[in-house]
């Protein structure tokens, strides 16, 4: 079982958590752009592996994503773009470094991974960003006012 997402082997999805992403990757990443699902898929499930000692750009860029998605109503290209935007910031020394201590996970990879390809496993990737995003409701105000 994985310590971070709470992702555990099942009869239809035997392997690990890091080889159950890796399935999903190259799922999200043989869908036609834009929108770009896998942005989110990689923003949720970054999001959920994070650990304290994480870098302030490693923590922020997918809480970032997620905040995106779920309030701006963002796309994940959309999202990749401000990434990309955001890593060119001169003031990086002045980051916040958020705590990491979400609530309990609703949902991870093997979630995802259990709906049909197509339009089931496209919106559980959402609902997995949203699940997650909602775990992280402690710090809201500082990814808000990060991405302001």
């Amino acid at each position: 079982m994985c310590e971070l997402c709470g992702y555990a082997p099942s009869g239809l999805n035997p392997q690990t958590c890091l080889e159950a992403r890796n399935e999903l990757f190259l799922y999200t990443l043989a869908q036609p752009r834009p929108p770009f699902i896998h942005q989110l898929a990689v923003d949720a499930y970054s999001a959920q592996h994070l650990r304290e000692n994480a870098t302030p750009i490693t923590k922020l860029f997918p809480l970032m994503g997620l905040f995106m998605v779920c309030e701006q109503g963002a796309t994940g290209l959309e999202v990749q773009m401000a990434h990309k935007r955001k890593a060119g910031d001169v003031d990086r020394k002045n980051w916040p470094n958020p705590p990491i201590h979400p609530s309990p996970f609703l949902m991870n990879v093997g979630d995802v991974l259990r709906e049909t390809e197509g339009l089931d496993r496209d919106r559980a990737i959402h609902k997995w960003v949203v699940s997650t995003w909602a775990s992280y409701a402690y710090i809201h105000d500082i990814i808000r006012a990060f991405c302001s």
